[in-house]
């Protein structure tokens, strides 16, 4: 039983990353989207610290972004909030000259849950990709909290130019109390919970296995169908 239950497990995350266009070890699975977002944000942060100490991000992020990052300022980051503009765009050229040689993470959030505002994702990744080959370094990294994009929006990785990326299973109509935070393979993040090893390590406990289930099936149905629901 144990092993049939873990065969779900690996196809569920198989099918999530098919749909990201991603690799099924670039998948943590966690209990949600807050989770996801403070395992990217302090996980980076707390791994690269020594590589610098400046993260940027924006006024308008989910408090899942927003508390981590003053949470880090009393640790000794600082921390960048950009303005949006009266529509609630953050311009890709702003996000690039707020870069600094310690800046190790940009965090922008794809769709505002508030106000429904759809970020330049893809442009803003390609202006990270310019600085670092410009400065000839890997950082800063970049990620990007999906929750409120899943349902109607592209998820390709590659396309986005995204490191990191939030999504979470209640926002898809998937289960409450499941998400996954997708992870580039050359990024490395120190765990939040240690434990038993689970998910590669990265996120100790034991699997929710019905919930993660569910939220690859929601994804998956909903990736379908995302056009008409767009």
């Amino acid at each position: 039983k144990g092993l049939e239950a873990n065969s779900y497990l690996n196809d569920a995350r198989r099918k999530v990353a098919e749909i990201l266009h991603a690799l099924p070890d670039n998948i943590i699975f966690t209990s949600g989207g807050t989770e996801s977002d403070n395992l990217a944000i302090f996980g980076i942060a707390r791994k690269y610290k020594d590589q610098g100490k400046h993260i940027i991000t924006t006024k308008i992020e989910h408090h899942a972004v927003l508390h981590p990052c003053e949470q880090l300022e009393k640790e000794g980051f600082s921390v960048t909030y950009l303005e949006p503009d009266s529509e609630g765009f953050i311009s890709p050229k702003r996000v690039r000259a707020a870069m600094t040689p310690e800046t190790i993470l940009v965090s922008v959030m794809y769709a505002n849950n508030e106000i429904g505002t759809i970020e330049p994702i893809a442009e803003i990744g390609k202006e990270i990709l310019k600085w670092r080959k410009e400065n000839n370094t890997t950082f800063p990294y970049f990620h990007t909290d999906a929750c409120q994009a899943a349902g109607a929006l592209e998820l390709d990785v590659e396309k986005l130019h995204v490191d990191l990326m939030t999504i979470n299973g209640s926002k898809i109509y998937g289960p409450k109390g499941v998400g996954v935070l997708y992870k580039r393979r050359n990024v490395q993040i120190q765990p939040l919970i240690f434990g038993g090893g689970q998910e590669m390590g990265q996120r100790s406990g034991t699997e929710n296995i019905p919930g993660i289930v569910g939220l690859a099936k929601a994804l998956e149905l909903i990736q379908n169908n995302r056009l008409e629901e767009n």
